[in-house]
Order: structure tokens, then C-alpha cells, then sequence
């Protein structure tokens, strides 16, 4: 690459091989001249207020690729389902989501290609819930322009198999079986299908069926699979988690296969995940009715994008599986979950 310094009196008519780009303090960020825009007698007080005397004329060598011809071809090899590629401008290609669902990044290819050097790709955490339009990253490169070496080490990393997608969260309809003895004679008011109700509402998903039952194993184990008999999409248990309770030893005599029984979070630690063939069936604890978010809301998402979940994929919930317990909660805006 070859830059030639022209004053900006000389360079009317030329065009700019790149964005200029103005900084307003605490109001805005943007260009104010676009690559390829030929510079005229009227923009010379515009370059001058942001304050540039001289611009580039740039030349490519062979085998060199421009900034803003690299970021887009960088995104777009990231890009898979899910996701659509801009150009906002400033040499930035931006991913944004196309659908409501679960954004998925690969991240250790995502580390492979930051690490080829020269190549910026930004994302959000990977397993956040997005909408349509949101920004899940942005991609360029460091320079005016790239080796395109550089791009072919990214693509034979990406290969055919996209590095950020987003996957659709399917409207599920759930069971829940709420137990415990005071809910079910009646003493205390039932809160979790009320909490449940809510929780599934983000995703489009509700609550076909529910049942209340003491805490007795053979009555949860029984209710569970009464619940399961009317083709539910998940099964959620609510209610005493611990070690000394029925609950667990219920969904396990339900015929359900546990996964994992116990998680590195905090709060939601004795959450307990079982599958009845594909169907998942939930153990949540009580403690999600004293804390705005807990580990249940970490992985329903996940369950709702038709993900199957191991006890691998728990236990590496545990960096990053401290919730703050912050005066506001601005759950999923924060760092619960994100290891």
C-alpha cells in the first residue's frame, strides 16, 4: 500500500480512499465524508473543523484488499443463520440478528481469527438472547487495508461452518408440577406458576398444563408423568431441591435420565436436569422465588433453542455463575452466566 499526502486546498476533486470520521464530546461518533466521496471547495471547512489538514491518496498493492472491502468480506464469512451483515460506515461491517432466538459464537475459532493478527471481530456472549435488528458484532481490520493472506488464514478457519448464528427459540408448551405440602392444603398461595407464566412469556412460550402435589415421591413421580402423557415440550418441577428432599429422587423415578443434579451457580446451585427421551424435565428450587434471576434463567433459553445440555456444558457455567445481587437487577444485561 502506497499513501500520497495531499493539503486538503489541493485535493478538491479527488476522492477519499477512506471515512472521515467526527467526534462530537458526549453527543456523537460518526463520518461526516464517505470512501469514495471526491472532495469539493464546500468540504474544506468540514475537513478542517475535525480538524484534518491533509488527506491520503492510497494506492493497493497486489494482494492487498481495502479496509472496508476486507471488513465486509470478513463478517460475511463469519455470518450463518440467523444473521444479515451491514455497512455502517467508518470501516466497521456490523452482524446483526434476523430473528428472535440464541446467539451462538464459536469461541475458540472466534480466538483463532483475533489471533491471525490484523483482523478485529468483536461479539457479544455467546447463549444471549437476541431480537431482530440487534447487534450481536462488528468486524474490521486494523489498518487501511489488509494482505489478503490474512483473510484466506479466516476463511480456512471458518471453512462451512459459520462461526456466529443466531437459532430461533421454538413457543414451547411446558408442564409444571408444583410441589410442596403448605401449597397444596392450601396454607400458602402458589407463586411459581404466576413466576413460570412470566418466564416462559419472554420466549413466546406457556404453561399448558399444571398440577399441585404434597412432597411425597410416589405423588410428584406420578404427577410428572401424568404431565408428560399430555405431550408438553418440557416438564418444569418447582420446590424443595436439596439433598434431604423427595423432589429429586421423584424425577428420577419418573423414568427421566438426570443429567446433571447440582450446578456452580449462585443463586440456583441445586437445579437438577433430566430427559424423558427428548423431553427435559426440570428440577428448579424454591430459592427462584427470593431472587430476581437464577440458574433457570441461564439455561432455558438454551432449552428453548432446542439445545440438548450435558454436565459439561454446566460445569463450565461455574466461571462467571456468581450472581451480584444487585440493588436493580438488569439481568440479561450483565455479567451473570458469562463466563
Amino acid at each position: 500500500m502506497r499513501l500520497r499526502e495531499v493539503h486538503i486546498e489541493d485535493a478538491v476533486g479527488l476522492p477519499l480512499a477512506y471515512d472521515i470520521t467526527e467526534i462530537v464530546p458526549g453527543r456523537r461518533k460518526g463520518a461526516v465524508l464517505r470512501r469514495g466521496h471526491r472532495i469539493s471547495r464546500e468540504d474544506i471547512p468540514t475537513l478542517k473543523r475535525v480538524g484534518k489538514s491533509v488527506v491520503y491518496v492510497m494506492e493497493l498493492d497486489k494482494g492487498e484488499v481495502h479496509e472496508d472491502d476486507a471488513a465486509l468480506r470478513l463478517a460475511s464469512m463469519l455470518a450463518g443463520p440467523g444473521v444479515k451483515v451491514e455497512m455502517p460506515g467508518e470501516a466497521w461491517a456490523d452482524i446483526r440478528s434476523t430473528l428472535k432466538g440464541l446467539l451462538k459464537v464459536d469461541v475458540r475459532r472466534l480466538l483463532a481469527i483475533n489471533a491471525i493478527g490484523d483482523l478485529l471481530v468483536a461479539t457479544r456472549h455467546t447463549n444471549s438472547s437476541v431480537a431482530p435488528g440487534d447487534l450481536v458484532a462488528k468486524a474490521k481490520v486494523r489498518g487501511l487495508a489488509v494482505n489478503e493472506e490474512r483473510l484466506s488464514s479466516a476463511a480456512a478457519l471458518v471453512g462451512d461452518d459459520p462461526v456466529i448464528r443466531v437459532v430461533p427459540f421454538r413457543s414451547a408448551r411446558a408442564g409444571v408440577v408444583v410441589t410442596g405440602r403448605e401449597i397444596y392444603e392450601g396454607r400458602v398461595r402458589d407463586a411459581f406458576v404466576p413466576l413460570l407464566t412470566s418466564r416462559l412469556a419472554e420466549y413466546d412460550s406457556t404453561i399448558a398444563v399444571s398440577e399441585i402435589v404434597p412432597d411425597e415421591t410416589a405423588e410428584i413421580t406420578r404427577a410428572i408423568q401424568s404431565v408428560l402423557e399430555r405431550g408438553v415440550d418440557m416438564v418444569l418441577v418447582t420446590g424443595g431441591m436439596s439433598p434431604d428432599d423427595c423432589t429429586p429422587r421423584a424425577i428420577e423415578s419418573s423414568g427421566a435420565r438426570v443429567v446433571f443434579y447440582g450446578a456452580p451457580v449462585s443463586p440456583g446451585a441445586m437445579t437438577l436436569l433430566a430427559y424423558h427421551g427428548r423431553v427435559p424435565v426440570l428440577g428448579v428450587p424454591a430459592g427462584i422465588l427470593a431472587r430476581p434471576r437464577a440458574f433457570f434463567d441461564l439455561i432455558l433459553a438454551r432449552l428453548l433453542a432446542g439445545e440438548s445440555l450435558s454436565a459439561t456444558d454446566v460445569a463450565q457455567y461455574g466461571h462467571g455463575g456468581l450472581c451480584l445481587g444487585c440493588e436493580t437487577c438488569s439481568f440479561p444485561q450483565c455479567p451473570f452466566g458469562k463466563g
